[in-house]
């Protein structure tokens, strides 16, 4: 799966493990040699895109032995898309809605292979990482009783879902607890707390140096204009934290650790 933040991630996600597949999720800026990398290391058997990002993966199409088909986003439907195979969301609408049988998920044990996320090619090509079922069930529960998630709570995230933080530990770990997740599709500093004010969330999700990012603009008199009462992630730097508890008025950070995706 190379895919952008899209609702249609989720369902693609979830009918794959439905029918028993392992989902290999890509970086979707991956182009040429890392994302053909990516594709052979997957041992994959089958490539779907979506439209956003059909220019990365055209980079490899004379070498891309493999089925592959691109969702197609109607803004981008006067794209030339003719070397892959398409589908649209009204298409797939039309499909039956019949639930896929419990045998294509029979035998699967806890410590099986769920999906492979990978890292993020740093030390040279990325290299993919397991993601066991028993990771993929257990994790969200520790964080979410960690964090005192509930129900109630409506989990803003842009971080991409490619990334174990924004899949385990949001999309995951929200339908566990049974709450809203609120999916942004980039970052963005200019657009960020619109976003979560328009969204009423009440906890944000964030990786890396984003909460640096947000502290860039001059302060605003909407800073603390939010409901947000907690951020959660990993990386954010000691001189960041308390000046951005402070600005925004948020009353607690959960920085997670060991989050670089390996099986459990």
């Amino acid at each position: 799966m190379d895919f952008t933040n899209k609702p249609e991630f989720i369902f693609i996600w979830l009918g794959l493990l439905s029918i028993g597949a392992v989902p290999a999720l890509i970086n979707y800026n991956l182009t040429t040699k890392p994302l053909l990398h990516c594709i052979q290391a997957a041992n994959a058997k089958l490539l779907i895109f979506d439209s956003e990002i059909a220019a990365n993966v055209k980079t490899i199409k004379d070498e891309l032995n493999i089925p592959s088909i691109c969702l197609v986003d109607p803004i981008d439907s006067a794209q030339d898309l003719s070397w892959t195979r398409t589908v649209t969301t009204k298409e797939i609408e039309s499909y039956p809605d019949t639930r896929p049988p419990d045998s294509l998920r029979k035998g699967k044990q806890l410590t099986d292979m769920e999906m492979l996320m990978f890292t993020s090619g740093t030390t040279g090509l990325p290299k993919p990482a397991i993601i066991s079922f028993n990771k993929l069930g257990n994790a969200p529960i520790v964080f979410y009783n960690w964090a005192q998630i509930t129900s109630k709570d409506r989990f803003y995230s842009c971080m991409p879902l490619y990334h174990a933080t924004a899949l385990v530990l949001g999309i995951a770990m929200m339908i566990r607890v049974g709450g809203t997740y609120v999916l942004g599709h980039k970052f963005s500093t200019a657009g960020f707390w619109d976003e979560v004010r328009n969204s009423k969330a009440t906890c944000i999700e964030y990786v890396g140096e984003m909460c640096r990012y947000l502290l860039a603009p001059p302060p605003s008199p909407r800073d603390k204009d939010h409901s947000v009462k907690l951020v959660f992630g990993n990386g954010m730097r000691p001189d960041v934290w308390n000046r951005f508890r402070e600005r925004f008025g948020i009353d607690t950070v959960c920085e997670l650790y060991a989050a670089s995706g390996t099986s459990v």
